[in-house]
């Protein structure tokens, strides 16, 4: 194989303008660097692979370059060297620039055959000279005949273009289809052996044009043209013939022959008389003799119609490839560029927008004339727009075929600017060493770098910088680059130029500087960069505002801050006088009122009328402004220019609340005192809540008590008689029990749910789940109808107590009574700073002990909402204080050395299990204590004391400090408890009023909200929150937690049962809590979802947790199957065996009842039944009109592990209801979420072949495709 030189062929020659192009050449102007002469570098794009057809072979590259190296005659071009890189060979070829001799010779106006033969003979010349080298060229036609220059008298003749030429060896044959139709020979046509011969025949139909203006064989079709070549089908017309000499017809004659061996041969040809006279009759008949150039003429420009015909075919096919890629409609091609652009622009234009190398190489080398400089009807040059474009390669074609580099647009915009307004990089940087001016402003005044700034290109900034632009030009508005990223936010572009060391303190025509364009646009990020970077803080607009002010009018607080932060002048004022803190008051802005005060403006500063900032708010009414202004010790004395003070102002313009607060601040000792008590003390939180959870039973009292008993009091501390061990004292029989029996713990689940079997109440998905884990999931409870036992807790038990040393403390002892449950959700998790007590008895077996406590676990993660930031591993960033307390140790004989600790031999597997499940979303003690909850001085309690005195001691650390108004509204809490009679709710709007206009007016409505928090957390009150009523104060949690929900929930009360299944009347209710505001306290119930009002009936009230009724007046029966179908919602828990939270049951049926009330007419009746776990309602047909259909509701509440809710309907040739479905799969994980927000649950659809089977088969989400 040949080797080329692998030099990089621009390192010895620039390279020019486009000569000419092939299928897979392309020819240009080059020029020799050490030399300076001219030449013509051919580039022949290699193949590469063999088996691809796009580009020339190796073997073709090296035959023809040999051939090359061999030849040297001056009618033949000459070689110089060649190049090769990955893609093309480069040859180095002398350059002809002359131009086509057809061309040339249809310029005369005449021509005789004897001036024609002198071309001729030429060509006959230099093809002697390669056929006695016995070298074929294959390819002779009027386009490879060139003349070496066409302005010297005699030009000179020069064949090029040996891509097809061949060295005969006349001892192999050789074979081809190969060559331009109309001028192959008929052997090539035929596919028959080939030799010198096959030039000659071209040399004929060559001469026949030169004569006569026509082609011999040319056919309207390329096969037809082959046939007439292979038939030598032609003749001498007499149109284009008629002044033709013999001779002439002679010469041509002899060479159209169709055997090669009669042909003549180049010896034969230059002796003939026609290019040889042989005496003066012949030589005279030449001069007499002339060309057809009317005829030749008419071929030149057929010549050049067809090439743009091939142009025209060519910038069509550019355009369309354009629109198809573009997915545009071709023939609304027009609407892409203008009609003033000719198809020429537009093709170039599409080439150029489409990326398109070869197509737009191929274009311009069809064009030899064209100028590439040229506009669009728009002022854009076609560098331009591939500058835009960002493709380089296009870029070099273009300035090789003349474009110029320092070209630019109607606009004054060059190639630079449009580089860096679409963001390329690498573009940039090749017309940076292509010498492209840099700071070029356009008509606007606006550089390079002020475009790529205000688009937001940092990387070209950057790079602009680094090429020596200069960041401190100016446009028509006097903005800098900085002044455009501070403007559109872009911090990194920003970054870029103030480290390139732009001046960052330039102004505009406004007079404003990049950093309070960036202040006023709120780009905290630039501003705190600007000012790192020397920006001056101070610096004023034509206004006089500085920083400062514009931030504080545009509101924009992180600006603010870092403006402060880096020392900005806080008192500075404009030219009317006023200061930042003027702005905030008159806009009435309190958080940068309170950030102002706190960076220690001077709040008593006038502007040039005299006015302060509390004179501005108080004009404008703004009384939490007003409030924090005399906080700060603004002077409500101080006069304007026309003597008025603050509080004139304000009653001037009616604010009589503002007027009276300051009223009220006249006396500085009032005023001091009400500062004095809003200031932190050193006095600790006097009391945190202590919350206890667990079963019936389980000792939860007991341990209350122990634990307040000092030393002294435990010795004549009497033990409070305790519940008989035996399940059938603590838990009688149902009335029902003459059904078979089931396991106790079953009957125990919830009431009413002895007679449903375990497999149909079970409600698990998971195969093997034991007896076990079904006994522990639902919370035990007394029957209904059983007589209660006096000593249980009712609801939530409150007091405030001291627990020997430990502390103060509230104490909320929560009843295991699962009739309470439907109120847990909005006391038991409620604030972090309580201690959470999980209490579960030794009695009751070890996977019974587990599950409990797991059950009531998942209750208080179930209410812990899951917020950001979330810690590694998933763990909450606050999580709630958990501690695990087993009692009744010394029932259990668990073994104790003598004066030591319960040695309970499960705790470690116990504990571990519980903090593997809830470590991450609980703080679980690392210690589980074991004890005899009544026996008050024993060991293991003082351990418990000393924990639960520990995790105060850590709580109570990180709580505020208490104020003076904290223990003033504490020691005013009962006379407002008194005053408030019958109800102790009050909304936080209330609060913050009554604590303003009786104990300190200055206490803004955040401080008290502060002060609520603090109040809630030490238990004196509590805060409820509700989507569906404002915020509410629980002035005394005991009268609604102990009296209202003891009363209104207990089964001890049978008289409030007038109406059955739980749907009351306001009388009853007002029965219960004879002392109670009922209608306000059932907006609070119904809030908690504990009821459900009928406000089309107005009297009456739904309780799902009092519904009694043991028989259905209608049940599924085996008929009934028949003309049923069947089908539910079974909503579960996503964790495995995980229960769902106590009380979600009884909301499920709230939700269910408000929904029935909104769908149904005020005439319609309706009953809801609870029997064997199930509940109907009757009347579900009349929720869709013009429906006969009878539905029943199904609503089995399982072993607490899931709540299927089952909605069978009529099977008579239609669909049953989905409205019905779907609101029961929706109404759960709606109230679920805001109930349980940290449990999340699918809803799985039941079957309704299975249901009417009463069988548990459910499809969960995945089988539903949901």
């Amino acid at each position: 194989m040949t080797v080329f030189r692998q030099e990089n062929v621009d390192d010895y020659y620039d390279t020019g303008e486009e000569l000419g192009s092939g299928q897979f050449a392309v020819v240009k102007k080059c020029r020799e660097k050490s030399t300076g002469l001219q030449y013509a570098a051919k580039f022949i794009k290699k193949r590469r692979t063999k088996s691809s057809r796009r580009g020339v072979s190796r073997e073709d590259i090296e035959r023809e370059v040999g051939i090359l190296k061999e030849i040297q005659h001056p009618n033949v071009i000459t070689l110089h060297e060649v190049y090769e890189n990955k893609t093309d060979v480069i040859l180095i070829l002398e350059l002809v620039a002359g131009g086509e001799l057809f061309d040339f010779l249809a310029e005369k106006e005449s021509l005789t055959e004897e001036e024609a033969t002198e071309f001729l003979k030429q060509i006959l010349n230099g093809v002697y000279y390669l056929h006695s080298l016995q070298i074929a060229h294959f390819d002779l036609k009027p386009e490879n005949i060139m003349l070496l220059d066409r302005n010297v008298p005699k030009p000179r003749i020069k064949i090029i273009d040996f891509g097809l030429a061949h060295k005969i060896d006349f001892g192999n044959e050789f074979k081809n289809i190969f060559g331009t139709p109309e001028f192959v020979a008929p052997e090539i046509v035929n596919y028959e052996p080939l030799g010198l011969e096959a030039d000659m025949w071209s040399i004929g139909v060559i001469t026949y044009i030169l004569l006569s203006g026509a082609s011999p064989f040319l056919g309207d079709t390329k096969q037809e043209t082959l046939a007439n070549v292979s038939a030598v089908n032609y003749e001498f017309e007499e149109e284009y013939f008629s002044n033709t000499s013999a001779l002439a017809k002679d010469f041509i004659r002899r060479l159209l022959v169709k055997d090669p061996k009669k042909r003549m041969t180049i010896q034969d040809s230059l002796q003939h008389p026609w290019i040889k006279p042989k005496d003066t009759q012949q030589a005279l008949s030449r001069k007499a003799s002339a060309v057809n150039m009317e005829k030749f003429k008419k071929f030149a420009a057929r010549k050049k119609w067809k090439q743009s015909v091939r142009l025209i075919s060519l910038c069509q096919r550019l355009s369309r490839s354009f629109l198809s890629r573009s997915n545009m409609s071709v023939a609304r091609s027009d609407d892409t560029l203008d009609e003033e652009d000719s198809f020429v622009m537009k093709a170039i234009i599409h080439a150029i927008n489409d990326d398109n190398v070869p197509g737009l190489q191929h274009l311009l080398g069809s064009l030899s004339n064209y100028d590439v400089n040229q506009p669009n009807k728009h002022g854009t040059p076609p560098l331009l727009i591939a500058a835009g474009c960002g493709n380089i390669q296009i870029l070099q074609l273009l300035i090789k075929r003349g474009s110029r580099i320092d070209i630019q647009d109607k606009g004054g915009s060059n190639a630079i600017y449009w580089a860096s307004r679409h963001g390329h990089v690498d573009t940039l940087k090749f017309l940076n060493e292509n010498k492209c001016p840099l700071d070029v402003k356009d008509k606007s005044g606006e550089t390079a770098l002020h475009v790529a700034a205000r688009y937001g290109h940092a990387d070209v900034v950057q790079l602009l910088c680094s090429f020596g632009s200069n960041p401190n030009f100016q446009d028509k508005e006097e903005e800098t680059p900085l002044h455009c990223a501070a403007w559109h936010g872009y911090y990194a572009v920003a970054k870029a130029l103030c480290e390139a060391g732009c001046n960052v303190n330039i102004k505009n025509r406004e007079g404003e500087t990049p950093l309070l364009t960036a202040s006023a646009r709120g780009y905290h990020d630039i501003v705190e960069c600007l000012s790192e970077h020397g920006a001056d803080l101070n610096a004023t607009d034509k206004d006089g505002h500085i920083a400062l002010h514009l931030a504080v009018r545009r509101c924009q607080m992180e600006v603010i801050q870092r403006l402060i932060s880096q020392g900005c002048c806080v008192d500075f004022q404009d030219r009317h006088g006023n200061t930042p803190l003027h702005v905030a008051c008159k806009d009435g802005n309190v958080p940068i009122v309170v950030a102002l005060c706190e960076a220690n403006c001077n709040v008593d500063l006038p502007n040039k009328y005299g006015r302060t900032p509390l004179h501005l708010a108080a004009n404008n009414g703004i009384l939490d402004v007003v409030r924090y202004l005399c906080l700060s010790g603004a002077n409500v004395e101080a006069l304007t220019l026309d003597g008025k003070t603050a509080e004139d102002l304000a009653k001037s313009e009616q604010h009589e609340h503002v007027a009276g607060l300051l009223a009220r601040l006249r006396k500085d000792t009032h005023r001091g005192l009400f500062i004095q008590q809003l200031r932190p003390t050193q006095n600790l939180q006097p009391r945190i809540k202590l919350k206890l959870f667990g079963h019936s039973g389980s000792g939860k009292t007991t341990l209350v008590e122990s634990l307040k008993c000092g030393l002294l009091r435990s010795f004549f501390r009497r033990r409070r008689p305790r519940l008989s061990s035996t399940n059938s004292t603590r838990f009688p029989p149902s009335p029902l029990a003459s059904k078979p029996a089931v396991s106790v713990s079953i009957n125990n689940l919830y009431p009413g749910c002895e007679n449903v079997s375990v497999r149909s109440r079970s409600m698990m998905f998971e195969p093997g789940l034991t007896k076990g884990m079904l006994e522990v999931f639902g919370a035990p409870a007394h029957h209904p109808h059983c007589s209660a036992d006096d000593q249980s807790t009712k609801a939530i038990d409150i007091q405030n107590a001291y627990l020997n040393g430990v502390g103060d403390f509230s104490v909320w002892e929560f009843s295991g009574n699962p009739v309470y449950f439907c109120c847990y959700d909005y006391f038991a998790a409620n604030d972090p700073t309580s201690i959470h007590v999980i209490v579960f008895s030794l009695e009751e077996p070890y996977e019974i002990q587990l599950n409990q406590v797991i059950f009531w676990l998942s209750f208080l993660k179930s209410l812990v909402p899951v917020e950001e930031p979330i810690a590694f591993g998933g763990k909450l960033k606050n999580p709630l204080r958990v501690v695990l307390v087993a009692t009744h140790a010394d029932i259990m004989n668990v073994p104790r050395p003598a004066g030591g600790e319960f040695g309970y031999d499960k705790d470690i597997s116990l504990l571990k299990e519980i903090r593997n499940r809830f470590g991450n979303d609980l703080h679980i003690s690392n210690k589980l204590f074991v004890l005899d909850a009544g026996a008050s001085g024993s060991k293991d309690m003082k351990v418990l004391r000393n924990h639960l005195q520990e995790i105060r001691s850590q709580i109570v650390s990180v709580c505020p400090p208490m104020t003076h108004l904290c223990e003033k509204i504490i020691s005013t809490l009962p006379s407002w408890r008194k005053l408030n009679g019958p109800n102790q709710l009050m909304s936080l709007q209330q609060f913050v009023y009554d604590v303003q206009d009786q104990l300190n007016p200055l206490a803004s409505e955040a401080d008290l909200r502060h002060i609520a928090q603090q109040l809630h957390s030490t238990g004196e009150i509590n805060i409820m929150q509700s989507e569906t009523v404002q915020d509410v104060l629980l002035l005394d949690p005991r009268w609604l937690c102990t009296n209202v929900l003891g009363k209104l929930l207990s089964v001890e009360t049978p008289r409030a049962l007038h109406h059955y299944r739980g749907r009351y009347t306001m009388e009853d209710v007002q029965r219960l809590v004879p002392d109670s505001d009922v209608e306000e306290l059932l907006q609070i119930l119904d809030a908690m979802d504990i009821c459900a009002r009928d406000l089309s009936s107005g009297t009456m009230v739904d309780i799902p947790a009092l519904i009694k009724t043991d028989n259905l007046h209608r049940s599924w029966t085996d008929e009934e199957d028949e003309v049923r179908v069947y089908g539910g919602v079974r909503i579960v828990p996503v964790e495995h065996l995980t229960p769902f939270p106590c009380g979600i049951f009884h909301k499920v049926q709230v939700n269910l009842c408000r929904w029935i009330h909104q769908q149904r007419s005020v005439e319609t009746p309706r009953a809801l039944h609870h029997y064997r776990g199930r509940y109907t309602m009757e009347d579900v047909q009349r929720l869709v009109p013009d429906s006969d259909v009878e539905e029943l509701l199904q609503l089995s509440q399982g072993a607490g592990e899931s709540v299927p809710v089952d909605p069978p309907a009529e099977c008579g040739g239609r669909r049953g209801h989905p409205l019905v479905g779907e609101r029961l799969q929706d109404c759960q994980p709606r109230r679920g979420a805001a109930g349980a927000p940290g449990q999340p649950r699918p809803g799985h659809r039941g079957s309704g072949a299975r249901s009417g089977d009463r069988k548990d088969q459910v499809l969960p989400p995945a089988g539903l495709g949901v």
